[in-house]
């Protein structure tokens, strides 16, 4: 788990939310693992964020779970790109696993896009969601069918009508919380 990133694509009321919804969900029931996200689900015990800086740099498993990335992390913000790579390119010490939706890969950052071990492709109709899962290492991939009925929607509490806000990929405080893990961890005095 830790260093992996999940990426769901689909069109807009696809169902891509309700999938990685359910998959952390699921491994924060399952492995009691803190979920960080971005979604609006005030009766999950997530942890409602909308800034990196409000993700904690430690060595503990952890979920970051961003719904519609290229909220904040546009594929042609150039500005932000050198501060998210310092975070893609650390998740795997931070012990993280890293979800997100996005609409189109193209609207993801491309070094995001090249790290994504997992890409989950979602599709429906009017009877069920298609879930096309591919592990990018080997290109193996599988198709599931679920369908559309209430028991899909049993424990979802998550708010489907919630526009995320553009998250703030900023890392203004992270040089602080860097020196801050050095001393928690390691007992290093660091002037970075």
């Amino acid at each position: 788990m830790p260093g992996t990133i999940i990426g769901c694509l689909g069109a807009q009321r696809s169902g891509k939310t309700l999938f990685a919804y359910k998959l952390v969900k699921m491994l924060h029931e399952v492995f009691d693992v803190p979920v960080y996200t971005n979604i609006y689900s005030p009766r999950d015990d997530f942890y409602y964020i909308n800034s990196l800086e409000d993700f904690p740099l430690d060595l503990n498993p952890k979920i970051l779970f961003i719904d519609e990335i290229y909220n904040g992390l546009d594929a042609q913000d150039y500005k932000k790109l050198k501060e998210i790579s310092i975070f893609i390119n650390t998740i795997g010490k931070q012990n993280c696993l890293f979800v997100y939706t996005t609409i189109e890969a193209e609207m993801v950052y491309n070094r995001l896009r090249n790290q994504t071990q997992i890409v989950v492709v979602v599709s429906k109709n009017e009877k069920n969601l298609y879930y096309k899962l591919v592990n990018i290492a080997d290109m193996s991939s599988s198709v599931h069918a679920v369908p559309i009925n209430d028991k899909l929607f049993e424990n979802v509490f998550y708010d489907t009508q919630f526009i995320p806000l553009d998250f703030d990929w900023g890392m203004k405080d992270w040089k602080y919380k860097l020196s801050q893990f050095y001393r928690d961890n390691y007992g290093l005095v660091v002037n970075l």
